[in-house]
Formats: structure tokens, C-alpha cells, sequence
């Protein structure tokens, strides 16, 4: 399922208790459980919620970037593909929600305890996703 945020630029990144960041069109990501980004050199750097101090190499690889690709699969997972070949990758959590996606028109996604997607105010697009 194809989630918004393809096409925007990321202005906004913050690595704390959660990761957030927020694209130049008001889409945020929260993001709970521990992410990992792959790097274009095919690094994996698992990011380990609260994050130390370290996040904020984790928001210099992420502010400025342009999303190229939103989604979530079918186990409920996100992946968020980026044009300097940065991919963030959010597991589901048996136990909690590991990420949720908002955009204006109070649309909501979410991955909920186990991974099952739930949305609202979902935009009606022949049953592809976001537009």
C-alpha cells in the first residue's frame, strides 16, 4: 500500500523517544519501534529507540532528502525510499504501534499491535493507495 509522501522533501527530523520527521507538505512520520536505515553504501544501521545523541547524524542523513517512495507491506512493516539511496525500514511490533503516517485532511495510517494497517480518512483511488 502506497502511503502519502512520495515526492516531498523532508524539512523537519527529530530522533529522541520516537523518530519524527515531516516532509514540505505537512506528512509526518512517528516512529517507535527501532528503525533501520540502510545507507547507499548498503550499510545497516539499526537505530536502537530512545535514540542517544548519535540522532542526530540519523536527521543530517534524513532533513533535505526527497522521498521517492512510501509504503507499508503486506506484514505491516514501512519502508521509505530516499533519493540519496537512504532506505528507512520500520519493523511491526507484536505489542505496540511501531510507526503511524498523518497528512492533511486528517488522513491517518497506521501500523497497530501485530502489524495490521489501520487507516482513516483514507482517499478513495481505485484500491492503489495514496495517490
Amino acid at each position: 500500500m502506497n502511503l502519502p509522501g512520495t515526492g516531498q522533501r523532508v524539512v523537519r527530523t527529530e530522533v529522541g523517544h520516537a523518530l519524527q520527521f515531516e516532509t514540505d507538505a505537512h506528512v509526518r512520520y512517528f516512529v517507535e519501534e527501532n528503525p533501520v536505515l540502510t545507507l547507499p553504501d548498503d550499510t545497516e544501521v539499526t537505530i536502537s529507540l530512545p535514540a542517544p545523541a548519535s540522532g542526530t547524524d540519523i536527521a543530517a542523513e534524513l532533513t533535505g532528502a526527497t522521498i521517492e517512495l512510501s509504503t507499508c507491506t503486506a506484514d505491516g512493516s514501512l519502508v521509505v525510499l530516499f533519493d540519496t539511496g537512504t532506505v528507512l525500514s520500520v519493523p511491526p511490533s507484536p505489542d505496540f504501534e511501531s510507526w503511524n503516517v498523518s497528512a492533511p485532511g486528517n488522513v491517518l495510517v497506521v501500523s497497530t499491535p501485530g502489524g495490521t494497517i489501520a487507516a482513516w480518512n483514507w482517499p478513495s483511488t481505485n484500491g492503489h493507495g495514496y495517490p
